[in-house]
């Protein structure tokens, strides 16, 4: 399937008189089983993508986002509605609705073939599947300018949650912790994503990024860049300090009635057959909150394995603690098998605290 993109790019680079376009396709899938309290969840997710680039000749590259497809557990029913979510139930599999649209006459209500003016919907439970299906997809949101000395991204679904430094979760699963209890103590950086600009350079040895959202009240493609309110800056720097790797992040979510400003450090370096790391967040909001985490990563023969902690303690309210770990086995060229397991403590009373899953994943 790639040589078939390349070629269609090529030949399409012809007609239109270049040879520098470049068009890259990812694709990926993956089947996942949890198990959570009296419940087993299954799940199958997939992604398609395409990004486009362009050597102008001048020093600058351009990139553009392209098209994005994806169906995960992250996004509700992206698939074949808006209303059920993707994970099932086995529990309630037996008990899986289906609704069905029925055309009746306008005047006396029997079923015709003939146009009508109104509809009517048979249901025969509470779960419901309907033909107003979506797909959850991105198209065009960013475009990237690359020059030696950095590169410029400007777009509608920028992100600058830099100072989320947190390194506790390991977890490479949407659905592992999907129907854990809710936690007392949560972490909150304000609006962190949206229409904006982020600019990343390196100097030194230092890399520093700096990114800005725009007041987008009048719509989802126009953006206010006069607004002295709802807007969001942030700056990230990594810093080699011997033999460790430091990375310092700030963010500053500004609303018309409020400022959420939240700094985060986080720092790894080798130990022992693997790497430690650790991270403290700290955010000043209407509610403070702090949050240290920890994570050691290591390998054994193929297989990968990480373990992670994190305790977040917001004022007024008990610490959540979480631990998460991962294993992962490669079973061949872009597939692969894995196990993931959370255990969260100081979560809403009478809610499941734990969970486990087993998933395998494809690259194409």
């Amino acid at each position: 399937m790639k040589k078939l993109i390349a070629i269609i790019s090529v030949l399409a680079a012809g007609f239109v008189g270049t040879a520098k376009a470049d068009i890259t396709m990812s694709a990926g899938s993956s089947l996942e089983m949890q198990s959570i309290g009296s419940a087993t969840n299954l799940s199958i997710g997939g992604s398609l993508g395409f990004a486009f680039s362009q050597d102008l000749g001048n020093g600058v590259t351009v990139t553009m986002s392209g098209l994005s497809f994806g169906n995960d557990v992250a996004v509700v029913d992206n698939i074949v509605s808006d209303s059920t979510a993707n994970a099932i139930n086995s529990a309630t599999v037996a008990t899986t609705t289906v609704t069905t649209a029925v055309t009746r006459d306008a005047n006396n209500g029997a079923t015709t073939n003939a146009t009508s003016s109104s509809t009517s919907t048979v249901t025969e439970t509470d779960g419901v599947f309907t033909t107003d299906a979506s797909v959850d997809s991105d198209a065009f949101e960013q475009i990237s300018f690359a020059t030696a000395n950095g590169t410029l991204t400007y777009g509608s679904d920028v992100e600058i949650d830099y100072a989320d430094l947190s390194v506790g979760d390991v977890l490479s699963s949407d659905l592992t912790d999907t129907g854990l209890g809710t936690a007392t103590s949560a972490l909150s950086l304000g609006n962190v994503a949206g229409n904006g600009i982020q600019y990343a350079t390196s100097f030194g040895g230092t890399a520093l990024t700096i990114g800005y959202l725009l007041d987008n009240g009048g719509g989802a493609d126009k953006f206010d860049t006069s607004a002295s309110a709802d807007n969001t800056i942030a700056l990230k720097t990594a810093i080699p300090v011997g033999p460790l790797s430091a990375t310092i992040g700030y963010t500053s979510d500004n609303t018309a009635s409020a400022t959420n400003t939240t700094m985060g450090v986080s720092t790894s370096m080798a130990a022992g057959n693997g790497t430690l790391s650790v991270a403290y967040v700290s955010s000043d909001a209407a509610t403070d909150t702090t949050k240290m985490s920890a994570a050691y990563s290591t390998t054994f023969g193929a297989a990968s394995l990480a373990i992670g902690y994190s305790s977040t303690d917001a004022d007024g309210s008990t610490n959540t603690n979480d631990i998460t770990a991962s294993i992962s086995q490669s079973i061949g060229t872009g597939a692969s098998v894995f196990a993931e397991v959370v255990s969260r403590t100081g979560a809403a009373a009478g809610s499941d605290t734990s969970a486990v899953l087993l998933g395998s994943s494809f690259a194409f």
